[in-house]
């Protein structure tokens, strides 16, 4: 994790390795799924498959919790896993796809940033997926992981969750109001979790073992 030079949190470097298997929604959870878990819409720019956004953390994890309960109850869910949020280095890894730069393809192929989304957010799938078949992991809408936001630890480190405690959350992959500088599988930004959200704030959920 991180990136080549000491800006945005980016250092030191950290060689971290995931032991447990997760899953990874292929896109940000759109409009037409937290409605269908929540009820509810608070998205500024109104559209089913557009991703849902004007959450906070607390929104996202409130999501998780619905649809797990739901999933659970239903019999769909794998004994001792849980929806949550991905944990940043879960993020991470998933955003890379196997790739060593900042990102896993050419920008305006593959994301929804301030060059080219006219100041809105865009349908999900639209831009080409990294080689892990993931959509949208870099622009469109910022994601929340489940850290805290806290300096890398550096050395070798095995499933990391962040701090234990902290101020703001991390948020990942840029999105539709940011250049190209903040839209990179390395860069690194933080909010409150209890803000009501921003229409560049959105999610997508992991499917992981129980923490």
């Amino acid at each position: 994790m991180g990136g080549p030079d000491d800006n945005f949190d980016k250092q030191p470097l950290t060689k971290v390795t995931l032991t447990r298997y997760y899953w990874l929604g292929a896109t940000d959870v759109t409009q037409a799924q937290y409605e269908d878990v929540t009820g509810e819409n608070p998205s500024t720019f109104k559209g089913n498959e557009l991703p849902v956004e004007t959450v906070g953390w607390d929104d996202a994890m409130e999501f998780c919790q619905k649809l797990t309960k739901r999933e659970h109850g239903a019999g769909r869910l794998p004994e001792g896993y849980a929806y949550t949020l991905p944990t940043e280095a879960q993020w991470e890894y998933a955003c890379r796809a196997g790739t060593t730069g900042p990102r896993y393809g050419k920008l305006e192929d593959i994301a929804w940033y301030s060059g080219n989304s006219d100041q809105t957010t865009h349908p999900v799938c639209r831009k080409q997926p990294n080689a892990w078949g993931l959509y949208d992991m870099i622009g469109n809408v910022w994601q929340w992981c489940f850290d805290w936001h806290g300096n890398y630890p550096g050395g070798d480190v095995s499933d990391p969750t962040g701090p234990s405690v902290g101020s703001d959350h991390i948020c990942r992959g840029g999105s539709w109001g940011n250049t190209a500088a903040y839209c990179s599988s390395d860069y690194r930004d933080g909010d409150d979790p209890d803000v009501l959200g921003h229409s560049w704030a959105g999610f997508r959920v992991a499917l992981a073992p129980i923490r």
